[in-house]
């Protein structure tokens, strides 16, 4: 393969070129009513931010999230104190978050060789096209806590993969008290810290592995002490077979009996991030078993990613069986990844959701750009017909996972104009006995929903009338 001069900043520059449509399309998604109203107007209306840190464990019997609403609060003072608007403020954040995330996974990647960049050219795709990527993005709270956690994670592997400084074991505590402050997934931030210590990637030494060990203890007794218990089944609607049920009917169905529900659910979650299918627990096969109908998102999902997966084995095969002691620093790479991909797969238990997932599948592209790089460099030694049905196959792959990409954009603009049409449904003029009591609550509520309606969207009847069968399920 003939090398280029600068693979690297090829790689910047296209992800550049990739990223930034999309994070026109997310920042066109209005401040969403549903999970965002209520934390917000919950931040703005507390004494303090100490106020809102001792509430945390009174928010609920099952989660521990200081940070959720003092987050909140602060964008709230950032807009009181710039004057912009609390869409360009709050959707501002998300955008950032992307492109933070994008940002980590061209440094966790290092792309150095022509050999890096072809196969960056398939991964990056799959790394925004995969769907626990896009259930990040259209996080409904305030502040997408799921993208910190993944930002928080990948920050933590792109550390590993350089020389060993006295500050890392502080960052790496940082990010990880950061993560778990937010969402109990941010655990996942721990698991990267002692995948990599494990695999003896050499950024992570052990006093690292030690504080971020200790911080996850204080945690969980932090949660004993409180009492918070974690959700059992029914703590939020889950799919199994061809249904999704409700939490109510998951809790009749499976309350007294859940270890084989709850199996169910770590299979499928681990499929989910493999196979991208199934979603949120339903199987999009047995629907189609079912009916007889087989909508083509299910067939480009399933492909992209069943291609990618079987080259992630190949390597797995190739590589991983000479032990650690015989690993390079891309097979420590893909091992962290996988490590990553099962454990985040075991938190799905109790229900699935793609968010929860939405860490094993960034390190599920990480695992996918070690695979395609070696399957590419192995074309050297085959045969001409050999060499170009693979190039043939990772093409495709690349094309079928860009296809998937345009979808996020899609379900963007799509997701857009409902929220917005969600906003008009707010302060009716023939329910003012819904309206709020509180005149600073009644207040932020109307500006709220005045920059939601202003905003220009366009309606779906505009977009690809073939969009709903190809990109959203």
């Amino acid at each position: 393969m003939v090398e280029l001069k600068s693979p690297r900043t090829v790689a910047v520059v296209l992800a550049t070129l990739i990223t930034l449509p999309l994070a026109e399309s997310l920042y066109q998604v209005p401040v969403q009513v549903s999970d965002s109203l209520e934390p917000i107007v919950i931040a703005a209306t507390a004494s303090s931010a100490g106020q809102l840190l001792s509430d945390a464990p009174r928010f609920s019997p099952t989660t521990l999230r200081p940070l959720r609403y003092v987050q909140a609060r602060w964008l709230l003072n950032s807009v009181a104190a710039t004057g912009l608007s609390h869409r360009a403020v709050f959707r501002g954040v998300h955008v950032a978050l992307l492109i933070l995330l994008v940002a980590l996974f061209v440094a966790a990647t290092r792309v150095r060789t022509s050999t890096d960049l072809a196969a960056f050219t398939i991964a990056f795709p799959a790394l925004l096209g995969i769907h626990t990527f896009a259930a990040m993005l259209f996080e409904a709270f305030p502040v997408n806590h799921y993208a910190e956690v993944g930002a928080c994670a990948l920050g933590v592997f792109v550390l590993a993969q350089q020389p060993p400084r006295w500050f890392f074991p502080v960052v790496a505590c940082s990010l990880l008290g950061l993560a778990l402050s937010v969402v109990e997934s941010g655990v996942l931030v721990w698991i990267v810290v002692m995948g990599c210590a494990a695999v003896r990637m050499r950024g992570i030494t052990r006093s690292t592995a030690v504080a971020t060990t200790l911080l996850v203890a204080v945690y969980f007794v932090i949660r004993y002490a409180l009492a918070i218990a974690s959700p059992g089944i029914g703590g939020s609607g889950s799919g199994f077979g061809a249904t999704f049920y409700s939490a109510e009917a998951l809790k009749a169905r499976f309350g007294a009996h859940p270890l084989g529900f709850m199996a169910y659910n770590v299979a499928s979650g681990l499929l989910s991030l493999l196979l991208s299918e199934p979603r949120t627990g339903v199987y999009g096969a047995a629907i189609w078993w079912n009916t007889g109908t087989l909508h083509p998102v299910l067939l480009v999902n399933v492909v992209s990613s069943a291609i990618t997966t079987a080259a992630i084995v190949w390597y797995a095969a190739r590589r991983l069986r000479a032990g650690p002691a015989a690993w390079s620093d891309a097979d420590r790479m893909f091992a962290v990844s996988c490590i990553v991909i099962v454990v985040n797969a075991g938190l799905t238990a109790a229900y699935i959701k793609d968010e929860i997932i939405s860490v094993g599948g960034l390190f599920y592209a990480v695992a996918a750009f070690v695979a395609f790089r070696e399957l590419l460099a192995s074309t050297a030694g085959r045969s001409t017909v050999s060499s170009l049905a693979i190039a043939v196959m990772l093409m495709f792959t690349a094309a079928v996972w860009t296809f998937r990409d345009l979808g996020v954009h899609y379900r963007l603009r799509y997701d857009a104009f409902t929220l917005r049409n969600d906003w008009a449904d707010v302060l009716r003029p023939d329910r003012r006995e819904d309206w709020p009591a509180d005149p600073r609550v009644l207040a932020l509520t109307k500006q709220l929903r005045d920059e939601a309606i202003a905003v220009r969207t366009a309606s779906p009847s505009f977009m690809p009338r073939w969009g709903d069968r190809w990109w959203i399920e």
